[in-house]
This record gives C-alpha cells, sequence and structure tokens, in this order.
C-alpha cells in the first residue's frame, strides 16, 4: 500500500506566505515606521477630505429614476459625488450608525457653520428622520423650503397657492403624486408591461388578474424598443385606450398596496398646518419617481442639519456621467478638471523623458570603441 501524497509540501506551505507578504509589499512599500506614518498621512488626508469636501454616494433603489438609476447589485447602480462642503461643515461622524447595530451617534443639532441654503429642486443627500430606521442615508430632491406652504395636486407642487414649475430638463419627467389618479395608474401599466412577464403578485385564478395578465402582453409587444419613461400622457392614453376597465382597477388596487407599503401619504397632502407648512429650517423632499418613492409625504421634514451634501455629479457607472452643477461646462472648471490632468501627465512626462535620455547615454557609453583605421 504506497504512502499517501500530502496536497502541498512544507516548503510551499512556507511560500504562500512569502508571496502573500511580496504582494502587500508591492502595494503598500516596505514595512518600516516611516512608512507607516506615510500611510496614516495619507489615509488622515482622505478623511478630513470627506468630511471637509466631497464624498460618494450608492443609488441603492429607484426613487430617483430616471434621473438617477437604482440597482443594490455591486456596481450596478449610479454612483454620485456630493459637495459637503456648500451648506456648511456638520460635526464629524454626528447621526453615524454604528455597524452591527441599530444605534446611532447623535450629539449636535446644529452645524459647526452654515454655508448656502438648500434650494428648490437641488439634490441632497441626507440622515433619515424615520425613527425606525435610524442612521440610514437617503437621496432626494428639495421640494419645499422653510416656511412655505405645499400641497401636491394634479402632479404638480403648488407653494403658498401658486403652481411651480421645474427646470426645463424635469418639466417631462416630475409628476407628483398625492395618492393615486388615472395617470398614475396609466405609468404603473406601462412599467409593468415593460417588464419581462406578469408580476408574481398577479394571481392568473383570478378574472381580473388574468384580463391584466393579457392586456400586458399586449402592450409589451407595443412598447418594444421605447423608452416607457419617455412616454407622455396622451400617447399612453391612446396606447390603453381598448384595455378593459376591471384590469384598469385590478392595477390601481396594485398601485395603492404599493403606495400603503411606502407609508402613508400626509405631508404636502393633507391641509393641516402641520402637514402643509415647511417647518423653520426644515425642508420637504421628494423623490423624481413619486409612484414608488418613500420620501418626504411619508415621514415628514427634513432639518438641516441632516442633510450632508449637494449632489453634483454622476461618476460611475462611465456611460450615465453627468454634471448636474454645470461645473465643467464653465471655462474655469475645465481648467481645473482637464488643466490638472495635464499637468499630472506633463509631470510624468518630463520625469521620463530625462530617464530615458540617461539610459540611452548609458548604453552608448558601454559599447566598445573601434580601432581606427590606417590610411
Amino acid at each position: 500500500m504506497e504512502p499517501t501524497t500530502p496536497s502541498s509540501s512544507p516548503r510551499e506551505k512556507r511560500r504562500q506566505p512569502a508571496l502573500l507578504a511580496r504582494v502587500i509589499t508591492a502595494v503598500t512599500g516596505p514595512w518600516t515606521w516611516r512608512n507607516v506614518k506615510a500611510w496614516l498621512v495619507v489615509i488622515g488626508v482622505v478623511l478630513i477630505l470627506r468630511w471637509v469636501w466631497f464624498d460618494q454616494f450608492k443609488i441603492p433603489t429607484g426613487s430617483m429614476e430616471p434621473t438617477l438609476h437604482g440597482n443594490p447589485a455591486f456596481l450596478k447602480g449610479d454612483r454620485v459625488s456630493i459637495n459637503k462642503f456648500i451648506y456648511g461643515h456638520r460635526f464629524p461622524l454626528n447621526d453615524f450608525r454604528i455597524p452591527f447595530t441599530d444605534k446611532t451617534i447623535h450629539y449636535a443639532d446644529r452645524r459647526i457653520w452654515r454655508g448656502a441654503e438648500p434650494q428648490r429642486w437641488d439634490i441632497v443627500v441626507f440622515k433619515t428622520v424615520e425613527e425606525d430606521n435610524p442612521g440610514k442615508t437617503l437621496i432626494k430632491r428639495v421640494v419645499g423650503l422653510p416656511g412655505e406652504r405645499i400641497h401636491i395636486a394634479n402632479g404638480n407642487v403648488h407653494v403658498d397657492g401658486k403652481r411651480v414649475e421645474p427646470p426645463g430638463g424635469l418639466r417631462d419627467i416630475l409628476h407628483y403624486t398625492a395618492g393615486t389618479d388615472d395617470r398614475d395608474v396609466r405609468r404603473f401599466i406601462l412599467q409593468l408591461a415593460n417588464l419581462e412577464g406578469p408580476p408574481n403578485k398577479l394571481n392568473p385564478n383570478h378574472a381580473g388578474a388574468r384580463k391584466l395578465i393579457l392586456a400586458l402582453r399586449n402592450l409589451h409587444e407595443k412598447l418594444a424598443g421605447k423608452d416607457v419613461d419617455g412616454v407622455p400622457d396622451e400617447k399612453a392614453q391612446e396606447l390603453l385606450s381598448d384595455t378593459d376597465p376591471v384590469a384598469f382597477q385590478v392595477a390601481r388596487e396594485m398601485l395603492d398596496m404599493q403606495h400603503a407599503e411606502l407609508g402613508t401619504f400626509r405631508y404636502g397632502i393633507r391641509s393641516e398646518g402641520e402637514y402643509a407648512v415647511v417647518p423653520e429650517d426644515c425642508y420637504f423632499v421628494l423623490g423624481d419617481n413619486s409612484r414608488q418613492s418613500r420620501d418626504g409625504r411619508s415621514f415628514g421634514w427634513v432639518p438641516n442639519e441632516h442633510i450632508m451634501g449637494r449632489a453634483f455629479c454622476i461618476w460611475w457607472p462611465i456611460p450615465r456621467w453627468r454634471d448636474f452643477s454645470g461645473f465643467s461646462n464653465t471655462w474655469w472648471g475645465k481648467v481645473i478638471l482637464y488643466g490638472i490632468l495635464g499637468l499630472v501627465i506633463g509631470y510624468e512626462l518630463t520625469r521620463f523623458c530625462p530617464r530615458k535620455r540617461t539610459q540611452n547615454r548609458k548604453g552608448d557609453s558601454t559599447k566598445p570603441i573601434e580601432p581606427a583605421q590606417e590610411e
């Protein structure tokens, strides 16, 4: 009987840690106190920059569609950069959620210093005010400012009795719901029809559900290759003109259930002062995807000190690059963005070229000197 051969020899086991150490050393440099101090300085500078100037935030849900695409999968959802300097500095780690617990660190109800005030239509990142979800970070759009009376009706926001117009690029996107109206149901049906197959919530044994499933299949063919979010409401009415009223009612009930899951809509909907008037130093925020957004209509007003910063760009994925601030379109913005990059590239080239010339001179000096031929 032959002895069994171990899977790896002692020498191979010794090589594995050595290889891992070489890989780590190649990244971090030699393990010396001087190098450790240098790394601590780098980490400290990065942390200070994140606290003082900017940070990044991943979009986990579709509440800001189509402006921001949300997806919890790795490298799927949009990543946005936020300007933390513009509104003033918050105290470090205030409202920070302790990992693996539902506890948060809260020790200040104000900022270290106040900067600019959030403006209507700003996209802001903030700490939620929901007591059952402490420390969670959300991203929404500022719609109501301190002291304003807010009322949502017919998809529009009314401030102090007057309808406010969204910026030009948002007029065909934003439709804020106060409940469930016919337009919301039409949009909901189009979104369902754009899916590959009916939702699991529809019971095929139910007569009304069967009619809705049939309507979704017919619409799926008509919507092939179309951007559902960009379909005007007039076109949506045309597409749904032959939809069975029973199927339409089933879709309405599904949307009502979805709204119930998001929470009871009160703020900006009801007329009582506590639900209509934005308190001092607070803001009313909503998601662009109003039909599927848990936002200020449910959890209420967001205090200024909860706002972490303003989103100024999408930096990932690359095809989704977008500048919300207009910074990259100004001449000085282009100088900063491309000038710094050009200086770095130029600096590296100036270091590379002399080194290359030095290597060439060394190579020439090693060539043997041929004796001169006698005439």
